[in-house]
């Protein structure tokens, strides 16, 4: 015999006594627990328990032998398949609903003369809301009278052509004249009463101020004006009108739950604001889009807002509900947790278990959801399995 060969054959004799002392070492352990819970039972018991080996390890494959008080203990059953319906849960923000929130821009630049509304206001459509000193209005108003004059004027002039063509008097060519004139003055008048109308202001109204009217009917929700202030950039925001008998939940749902969430589905929240209180839902959109930054999708929940208890900015939690689907589930118990991975013993032959590692899910009562690493109907250890370790 080499002396390879010899080394070989030691090393299995050694991991043989290994076993055998482990075997024994957990008899001992076995024993002395089943003595402490036995009220007094016989030592002769306790000693001949002792004497059989509760489990056998065979590298991956454990054994239990047949005079194991284990196998008392253990309880092998098949995994099930049940529907369940994945729940998540993800942190969200009270938000206006962007289609009914309107952000006031100066139409024209001028100072600030009048302001008639203030944050925390209930105005209605078409009610005015501050008045514009603008400087452009009154050109805007100018150019509107000069137009009508002009228009006045070029159809006094056709008319005259064509009497004149009538009698013999003038010419074809000075007729197409006076008729051009008159239809080029007639849409000057028409490009500056479009320009008054945008600016819902009365043509015959010559320097007074601007008024600026409420688009929507809503709340003062934010303002950053104030009476004398000159404003000269129309795209500065100078109050925001929202409607909030219905507001946004938007809810940041991480990369991973993604499949989760789907429009249409049932949604429900809770608010710090309010313990206790749940409010229904359903998901009216998923952006398209990932934040890169926070991995995160935008999903939005409109909720119904009766007395306006709901504040943009406040924070809530909101549980999605999605559709029932047929899933593997196993007990919690059966579950082990083996250096980083989570196992279950499998059952080789009656008796001899391997661990198989399964990637677990969610939790519905008493069963855990696995995503991953096992199928319906194959036998398991389901209770006390973290004995076989």
């Amino acid at each position: 015999m080499s002396d390879r060969d010899l080394d070989r054959n030691i090393s299995e004799l050694e991991a043989m006594s290994l076993s055998r002392r482990r075997g024994r070492w957990l008899a001992l352990c076995w024993s002395c627990a089943l003595g402490c819970t036995g009220g007094g039972g016989s030592s002769a018991a306790s000693a001949e328990e002792a004497a059989v080996e509760q489990i056998v390890h065979d590298g991956a494959k454990v054994s239990v032998p047949e005079r194991s008080p284990l196998r008392g203990r253990l309880k092998i059953e098949p995994a099930r398949t049940k529907a369940v319906t994945e729940v998540l849960q993800v942190p969200a923000q009270v938000e206006t609903d962007p289609t009914t929130t309107a952000k006031i821009t100066p139409p024209v630049a001028g100072r600030v003369v009048a302001l008639f509304v203030h944050v925390g206001d209930t105005v209605t459509q078409g009610q005015p809301l501050l008045t514009l000193d603008a400087p452009d209005l009154v050109t805007a108003q100018s150019d509107y009278l000069r137009a009508q004059s002009t228009v006045a004027q070029a159809e006094k002039t056709r008319s005259r052509q064509q009497d004149l063509k009538a009698h013999g008097v003038g010419s074809e060519k000075d007729l197409e004249q006076a008729q051009t004139d008159a239809r080029l003055a007639r849409e000057d008048l028409e490009r500056a009463s479009m320009r008054l109308k945008l600016l819902k202001t009365d043509p015959g109204q010559l320097g007074k101020p601007l008024t600026v009217f409420a688009p929507i009917p809503g709340r003062i929700v934010d303002a950053a004006v104030a009476p004398g202030e000159l404003k000269n950039d129309p795209n500065v925001v100078l109050m925001t009108i929202a409607d909030l008998s219905r507001v946004w939940l938007t809810a940041n749902v991480q990369e991973k739950d993604v499949r989760k969430v789907k429009v249409g589905e049932a949604a429900s929240a809770t608010l710090t604001a309010y313990p206790g209180q749940v409010l229904e839902g359903r998901v009216r959109s998923v952006a398209d889009v990932l934040d890169p930054d926070t991995r995160t999708l935008k999903a939005r929940i409109s909720i119904p807002n009766e007395g306006a208890q709901l504040k943009p900015g406040m924070f809530a939690l909101v549980t999605f509900h999605g559709h029932p689907i047929e899933a593997v589930v196993v007990p919690a118990t059966a579950l082990v947790l083996l250096g980083d991975k989570t196992v279950v013993f499998q059952e080789l032959a009656p008796w001899t278990f391997a661990p198989r590692e399964v990637v677990p899910g969610t939790t519905h009562d008493q069963d855990v959801v696995i995503v991953k690493g096992l199928t319906g109907g194959e036998r398991i250890v389901t209770a006390n399995a973290v004995m076989l370790q």
